[in-house]
């Protein structure tokens, strides 16, 4: 077994997660680092200190994250496959901010409802803030330019 600046556990056989130590890869930068095989036949290396975590640390090639991140989108899409869904009186809530931001302005159209400015890209803006029960729905947007945005946020907005 290699040392260097003192004693290498020896880790081969450990097996954290998903990942098995099959052999001790080199020490780098005062980390010793082991070559580890995944459930799903790739070979990493990974650094000792990883392996030995209780908490936390290195559980597989990066397969194990691929899979939970494809979980959350599948488990996502099947509770809400469109962009929106209906409340009372058939007004339509708008899943994602960027979503609702695009209806607003198509409803309403692209000019600032204060100061009437249309030169360039307006922003949506909630009538009643979202920290305070406001939802994305289409009455619940004004169209506003930047300089009336900025206003309107400086002045602690609208209730």
């Amino acid at each position: 077994m290699p040392k260097r600046n003192g004693y290498i556990t020896d880790l081969s056989g450990v097996r954290k997660g998903r990942l098995t130590v099959e052999a001790f890869a080199e020490v780098s930068n005062h980390h010793a680092y082991w070559w580890c095989k995944c459930d799903c036949g790739k070979t990493v290396k990974v650094m000792a200190a990883n392996l030995v975590r209780k908490n936390g640390g290195t559980s597989s090639c990066g397969c194990l994250r691929s899979e939970i991140r494809a979980k959350r989108a599948k488990e996502e899409a099947a509770w809400n496959k469109g962009k929106t869904y209906a409340i009372e009186d058939g007004e339509r809530v708008y899943k994602t901010r960027h979503a609702w931001a695009k209806a607003v302005i198509r409803h309403y159209g692209n000019q600032c409802e204060r100061c009437e400015w249309d030169k360039a890209r307006c922003d949506a803006h909630h009538r009643v803030k979202r920290s305070r029960g406001g939802i994305h729905t289409i009455k619940n947007g004004i169209v506003l330019c930047p300089n009336c945005h900025r206003i309107e946020h400086e002045a602690g907005g609208r209730d």
